[in-house]
């Protein structure tokens, strides 16, 4: 009698590399609008470019989620010139601006086919407007800051983001090239300026903002890709409620009045050089 033994065979099923790291190095060019309508009227429109560096990552959670990490950190703030004027349009103001800005997002991604997502969570956020140098033009005299001025505002926020994304989440495709994108919106969800002229007071405000970005990216070797990331943004404040407020004014003499965060707009054009990598 002969008999015959058949022993089990395990089979490892092959998992792709999944996920990765990035490193973008490039520029951030920002339009800042503040608006005040109203007995007298206040307008004033600023454009700056500065280096910034942006990393983080997609991590596998499993088949259907996912999570990404976003850094960004203004590198070397630059200045430009920040003109105001009037309702009629009269300039009557004009100082130096310097735009300085970090965020961590963090997003939970569901997979809702193979390389759409949709994607939504938190994101904190810190800014500083700080403006110097400042000169009245056509003899006006400003009542609050004395010509030649520092001040900052300091705005700190927590986002809630959502929106839809295009990634494969991998670097090991079948093509060499890749793209992957998406489009966000968010909401302050907690939002607290501070005014370094205005000692002990805070201003609550609220707004929206939404921004595009792709990248374009080659293997150049398995595991490491090269490519060119872009990156569109526009955030809306609206005007805030007043508080009371203590100060110097510009003849040194204590005062107290009303202020208050204007309306704003904040226009981005993100772009540079990014690495992606998995090893």
């Amino acid at each position: 009698m002969l008999s015959l033994g058949v022993a089990p065979v395990a089979v490892a099923a092959e998992t792709p590399d999944y996920g990765y790291s990035y490193l973008t190095m490039g520029v951030e060019n920002i339009t800042y609008q503040e608006a005040f309508l109203g007995s007298g009227g206040a307008v004033s429109d600023v454009t700056t470019s500065s280096p910034v560096l942006n990393t983080g990552g997609l991590y596998y959670v499993n088949d259907k989620f996912d999570f990404s990490i976003d850094a960004l950190a203004t590198f070397t703030p630059l200045g430009a010139t920040e003109r105001w004027e009037d309702n009629q349009g009269k300039a009557y103001q004009q100082n130096q601006f310097e735009y300085l800005r970090t965020s961590t997002n963090i997003l939970v991604h569901y997979k809702w086919r193979d390389d759409v997502r949709v994607v939504f969570g938190p994101s904190l956020t810190y800014q500083t407007y700080k403006r110097y140098g400042l000169k009245g033009l056509n003899g006006y005299q400003n009542p609050v800051f004395r010509e030649g001025d520092t001040w900052e505002e300091k705005s700190t926020d927590i986002f809630m983001d959502a929106g839809i994304a295009y990634d494969s989440g991998t670097l090991f495709n079948a093509e060499k090239w890749r793209v992957s994108g998406r489009w966000i919106a968010g909401i302050p969800i907690w939002s607290v300026t501070e005014n370094t002229k205005f000692e002990n007071v805070s201003f609550d405000d609220f707004g929206f903002r939404t921004s595009l970005e792709a990248t374009l990216s080659y293997e150049v070797m398995k595991g490491l890709h090269l490519g060119w990331f872009v990156m569109l943004g526009y955030e809306f404040r609206a005007e805030s409620d007043p508080q009371t407020v203590s100060f110097i004014d510009s003849e040194g003499e204590w005062q107290q009045g009303t202020a208050w965060l204007p309306e704003a707009k904040t226009y981005t054009f993100n772009t540079g050089i990014q690495a992606l990598w998995k090893f």
